[in-house]
C-alpha cells in the first residue's frame, strides 16, 4: 500500500484520551494512510493502550529519553513517510472527514498548508476556570492541534524551532508564510480537544508567555502586547494583587475544580512574568 500521508502523534501522557483519538483517525473516509506515533517517555499505560489497536497503519515509537514537545516533534517527522503530513494532539478527536476536507486543499498547487477549526470539547460548551481551553475557531492560530502541511515545506524551513516551549506550530507557520506560501483556513476541518482539568500543579507550571520573547524577536508579534507589555492585565496583578479577584468575574467558576485553583492565580502570574524577564534579557528584546 502507497501511503502519501501521514497522520503524526507526538504525545506524553495521554491514557485518559489516547483511545478516542486513534479511533476517530482510524474511521476516516479516506483509508490509505499511516498514523506515526512518537511518544515522550510516558509513565502512565500510554503505551499498552495503543497497542491494543490491532492496524497496521499505526507505527508506534518510543523515546529512550525526554525530548520534550518540539524536539520530539521534528523527531517524528523523520518517521512520517508521506507527502502530506497531518498533525493532531493525542488529546483530540478528529471529525470523520478530516483528512479529506485536508487533502482537498492541499492538492491546490499554491497552498502548501491548511489549519482547521479546533473547538475544546464541543461547539456549544462552555468551559469554566479549570478547564484546559485549547481552540482555534477561526483560523490564523497555525496549532498544529489540526494543521496539515506538504511535508517537504517543513523540511525547507528547516523544521520546528526548538527554542520554544509552546507556540513552535505558530513560529513555522509564520517563517513559512513569510516566504510568500499559502497557508488556507478549513472550517470543514474539524478537531474536537477533549475535556481536561487543570490541577494546581499544571495550572501553575504552565510555561506559554515566554514564548512570545521569541514571536516578538522574529516576526515583531504582538498578540496579547499593548506597547511593550505583555498581558497587562496580568501584570497589574503583580503589581496590585487585589485585582487576581477580576478573575471572578471575568470566568466561570462552578465547581470545587474551579475554585481550588484561586489561591494559585497569584503565583503563576508572579512565575509567568519572571520566566518572560528572564527570556528578554537573554534574547536582548524589551518586553515588560
Amino acid at each position: 500500500m502507497e501511503k502519501k500521508i501521514s497522520v503524526v502523534l507526538t504525545i506524553r501522557n495521554v491514557e485518559k484520551y489516547i483511545e478516542q483519538c486513534l479511533e476517530s483517525i482510524l474511521d476516516q473516509t479516506i483509508k490509505d494512510f499511516e498514523i506515526v506515533i512518537l511518544d515522550d517517555m510516558s509513565d502512565d499505560s500510554t503505551q499498552k493502550k495503543v497497542e491494543k489497536f490491532d492496524d497496521c497503519r499505526i507505527r508506534y515509537f518510543r523515546n529512550q529519553k525526554r525530548l520534550g514537545l518540539t524536539k520530539n516533534r521534528n523527531r517524528s517527522l523523520k518517521y512520517a513517510i508521506g507527502e502530506y503530513v497531518f498533525f493532531t494532539d493525542g488529546d483530540c478527536i478528529v471529525s470523520r472527514n478530516w483528512i479529506a476536507e485536508g487533502l482537498r486543499y492541499l492538492k491546490e498547487p499554491n497552498c502548501v498548508g491548511v489549519e482547521g477549526k479546533i473547538y475544546y470539547v464541543s461547539k456549544d460548551y462552555k468551559p469554566t476556570f479549570s478547564d484546559h481551553v485549547c481552540k482555534n475557531e477561526d483560523g490564523g492560530m497555525f496549532m498544529t492541534g489540526n494543521m496539515a502541511y506538504k511535508k517537504r515545506t517543513i523540511e525547507d524551513v528547516g523544521g520546528f524551532d526548538e527554542r520554544y516551549s509552546y507556540h513552535e506550530d505558530r513560529d513555522l507557520a509564520l517563517r513559512i508564510k513569510n516566504r510568500g506560501d499559502k497557508i488556507y483556513f478549513n472550517p470543514n476541518m474539524i478537531v474536537c480537544v477533549q475535556k481536561e482539568i487543570l490541577t494546581p500543579k499544571e495550572f501553575i507550571r504552565r510555561k506559554i508567555i515566554k514564548n512570545r520573547v521569541y514571536l516578538f524577536k522574529r516576526f515583531g508579534e504582538k498578540k496579547r502586547i499593548i506597547w511593550r507589555i505583555v498581558d497587562p492585565i496580568n501584570l497589574a496583578k503583580i503589581i496590585f494583587p487585589p485585582l487576581v479577584y477580576i478573575s471572578l468575574m471575568s470566568n466561570r467558576f462552578k465547581n470545587s475544580c474551579d475554585y481550588r485553583l484561586i489561591p494559585f492565580i497569584y503565583i503563576r502570574s508572579l512565575l509567568e512574568r519572571l520566566q518572560l524577564w528572564n527570556t528578554s534579557a537573554r534574547e536582548r528584546v524589551f518586553l515588560i
